[in-house]
């Protein structure tokens, strides 16, 4: 699970960012989610979110379980939120061409366009670690061999 303390069908959003986002850019935007995170509601009920940080490159948040989903007002709420944070520390958030795998415990960033060169040139196959930015709950497996991920059947069927 990626937050220990959120229920394991809790909703989450992965972000990955091209640029590393370093420790003091982190603890800024940890402190913008904390006031972010005061008035976050879903229902009238206020939400037990998190923010995390997985290396350098991807930016993670979780929304405690609710039974009937979250209102679209507090998933739009959260985008709003990350938007926020691209402007304010100039990052890509929210560009979903991006794809990220582990190398040498190091997370690399490329461009999903990039993906079939990569794989010819060798960079990407399919035991390489991919960053599952598809997952959707906490108990979702963050780390996969890119020949599970959904991107991989155009490449590997």
């Amino acid at each position: 699970m990626i937050f220990q303390d959120l229920h394991p069908e809790s909703k989450i959003w992965i972000y990955i960012s091209k640029e590393k986002i370093d420790g003091i850019t982190q603890n800024k935007i940890s402190s913008l989610f904390k006031d972010f995170h005061k008035d976050w509601t879903s229902h009238g009920m206020h939400i037990n979110g998190q923010l995390k940080f997985i290396k350098e490159n991807l930016l993670v948040i979780g929304a405690d379980y609710f039974p009937n989903g979250m209102c679209g007002r507090a998933v739009d709420a959260q985008v709003r939120f990350i938007n926020n944070v691209n402007k304010e520390f100039n990052l890509d958030l929210l560009n979903r061409t991006n794809i990220a795998f582990v190398k040498e415990n190091t997370i690399v960033v490329h461009n999903y366009n990039n993906l079939e060169a990569l794989i010819k040139e060798g960079l990407v196959n399919k035991s390489t670690v991919y960053c599952n930015n598809f997952s959707t709950i906490n108990s979702d497996e963050i780390y996969l061999p890119f020949g599970s991920s959904p991107l991989a059947t155009p490449f590997f069927s």
